[in-house]
Parts: C-alpha cells; structure tokens; sequence
C-alpha cells in the first residue's frame, strides 16, 4: 500500500474498494453482454526489450494504484459515458439482424409447412378423379331442379313483330302461349306453334319464334304481299302475291296501284298472279286492267291495258314467258298500239285491231247467222219430205 492509502480515513478506504468492486463487476457484465469477445493487446508490450529493472516493481505497483485511486471515478465514468452509444448501437444492429434471420426462417418454414386445407385433402386426387362425373351429374341435377321451380322457368313475355295488318293480340291468341307456360314446353311445341299461326292467317306466309333468354318469347311474322285486285259484280277485292283471294270487298276509292282482273274465276286468278309475280317490277308498274279475251284458237287469251296507251294481247299460259319481251317492243312502236302475242309477236294500231276485230265479229256472227239458215233450211225440207210421205 502506498503512503496515499494510509493516509485515507476509513470510510475512504471502504468506498475506495466499494469502488473498485463495482468497476470490476461494470467489467464483467460488459463482457457477458458483448457477443464476441475482443482482445486488443498493444505493439509497444512486445517491442519493449528485456532489460534490467530500473525501478522497484513494487514502487510501479504502488504508483499504478495511486493512479487508479485518483483517477477511477473519472475515467470510469467517461468510459461508460463514451462507450454506452457504441454498445447500444451495436446491440441495436445486432437485434435487427437476428430478427430478419428469424423473419426469413419463419416464411421459409411456413412456405414448406403444409396448410392443414392440403393435408385434408392429401391422397384424395385418384378418388375425386373416379367420382366427378357422378358429382357433376348430381350438381347438374340440383341446379336444374332449382331452376324448374323458380320463376325463370315460365314464360314472362310473348311479344309479335313484322305485322302489318293482323294485330299483336290476335297472334297471340291464336298461338295459345301464355305466361304461366314452361318454357320447354314452348320449345317443345314451337313448329306445331308456328303451323297453327300460319293456318289462321291466310295473311300471313311465316312465323318464326324466338326464344330469348332467360324467359321471353318473340314471334316474327312474315306476311304476304298485295299482288292485284279482281272485280267480280260491281265488287273488288284484294289478292295476296300467293294467289288467296281476301273475302272482304275493298273500297273502289282506296284502291292500291294494281292490276284489276275483270271477271276472273279463283283458279284463273292464282294462274295469272303465279306468272305476275315473276315480271320484273318495271313491267308489273304498267299493267291496269286485264280482261279475258277467248279467241277459237286460244280460249285463255287476255287483253292486258298498259299505263303507256299500249294493249298487250297473249294467252295466260304463255304470260311468264311472253311478257318480258314487251319492253323492247314497246321501244320500237308509238302508242296506241296492240302488241299481239297468241301465234308470234306483231304490233298493229289500236284503231285498226279495234276494227280488225270488229270486222272478224261481224263476218263471225254472219258465217253464225248462215250456219243456222242452213240448219233451218235442212229442217223444214226434212218436215216437208216427211209431210208427203205420209199424205201418200
């Protein structure tokens, strides 16, 4: 002990070591906390030669001992008061390494950890490959028994498009849908539904229904067009382009721009609109009127009146085949003129084939006239022979 100490009181000596004890357990506790030990040891300890000593070892020691008796609160607490942030900095570095190791080990353990989902179904591929189409089936089953019984199954609305002249409600009704009918009973039916509408609607030519989802119906109908008017009694009355003649008599002043047939029976009617719809459109503008004119040679022949003054003349069979040259004839004449078309094609002035055929009637009705002086002729000698013989 140096002469300091012994000149310290008591109380001095006891703090001194109490001192001491804590930096010795300050040490320690620093050390258990460091994750790696450090040792630093200085070049100047190895650089120093072995010499005699010059000084007492034991005076160094009491020096030393002085030195740290002095000096110990100090540097201790600058010590702790300097290294404190470096320590606290390296543990916090520390804290956040070890807790992104542990982070990275938990999601690669999670990432090889099976779900408990999985497991369940672990081993069960092969079996589910053998059911599903037994489970498909019943799935199928179930989803079209909830669908038979829910709303979407009848029928909500039956609407009628493409009609002109029959009313949406009247096909309709003579379709027998309703809206509490199932849809696959419609389906079922639809060409029976179709013919059935169609039947009752000279009018109509076709009706097509529709099915959009989920649960409306739609009927397109296709109806016949106006193809010519016939006069029969002082009455007109309209015919369809499929030759059906419409019972009810059209008013004379709301007549269409279409050919008017005089006197024509229901078969010679169907025979002409048969052969009128395949004219080109050109040729059906100019018609008018149509009268049969029967001649000896040609008992269905007509007379057809044309817009432009002309006067067509051609049997009804030969109608289709005949008419289409009118055009090209019609360009090499001037009107009035009639373009004769029973044996060939020849073109002679109304006037003059007006008394043409005036000319053939009378000699007609003169060559009659003799034929029928000459049966009565015949007749009374034949009473007169018959008288003589017996007044004999």
């Amino acid at each position: 002990m140096s002469e300091k100490d012994n000149n310290l009181t008591p109380w001095q000596k006891k703090h001194l070591e109490y001192q001491k004890r804590k930096a010795e357990e300050a040490k320690k506790e620093k050390k258990a906390n460091q994750p790696k030990k450090v040792h630093f040891s200085s070049p100047f300890l190895k650089s120093l030669p072995k010499t005699e000593k010059n000084f007492d070892d034991t005076r160094d020691e009491a020096e030393s001992a002085e030195l740290l008796e002095e000096g110990f609160e100090t540097n201790n607490e600058e010590t702790q008061s300097s290294e404190a942030p470096i320590e606290n900095e390296k543990i916090i570095a520390q804290l956040e390494q070890l807790s992104q190791e542990n982070e990275y080990e938990y999601e690669e353990e999670q990432i090889k950890r099976p779900s408990r989902f999985s497991s369940l179904f672990k081993g069960s591929a092969p079996l589910l490959k053998k059911m599903w189409p037994a489970l498909a089936i019943v799935v199928l089953v179930f989803v079209g028994s909830l669908y038979l019984i829910s709303p979407l199954s009848k029928i909500s609305t039956f609407s009628v498009s493409g009609n002109a002249n029959e009313s949406s409600e009247q096909v309709a009704l003579a379709s027998g849908i309703q809206t509490s009918d199932s849809i696959f009973n419609i389906l079922n039916n639809k060409e029976k539904i179709e013919a059935t509408i169609e039947q009752k609607f000279p009018r109509i030519s076709a009706v097509t229904i529709n099915y959009h989802f989920p649960n409306r119906f739609e009927a397109i109908v296709k109806e016949h067009t106006n193809s010519v008017y016939v006069k029969r009694n002082d009455q007109t009355y309209l015919v369809l382009n499929n030759g059906y003649v419409i019972t009810t008599p059209v008013d004379a002043t709301k007549l269409e721009k279409l050919p008017v047939l005089q006197n024509f029976n229901d078969e010679e009617v169907k025979t002409f609109v048969n052969a009128y719809e395949t004219l080109k459109p050109a040729i059906k503008s100019l018609m008018t009127n149509v009268t049969k004119t029967p001649t000896d040679a040609t008992k269905d022949f007509i007379a057809i009146d044309m817009s432009d003054g002309n006067q067509v003349r051609v049997s009804l069979s030969q109608l289709a085949d005949r008419l289409p040259y009118y055009p090209s004839v019609a360009k090499q004449v001037q009107a009035p003129q009639v373009v004769d078309m029973e044996a060939g094609i020849y073109t002679k002035p109304k006037a003059a084939y007006d008394a043409y055929l005036s000319q053939l009637s009378t000699s007609k009705s003169a060559s009659i006239s003799a034929q029928n002086a000459k049966k009565t002729d015949a007749s009374s000698e034949n009473t007169a022979q018959s008288t003589t013989t017996s007044s004999n």
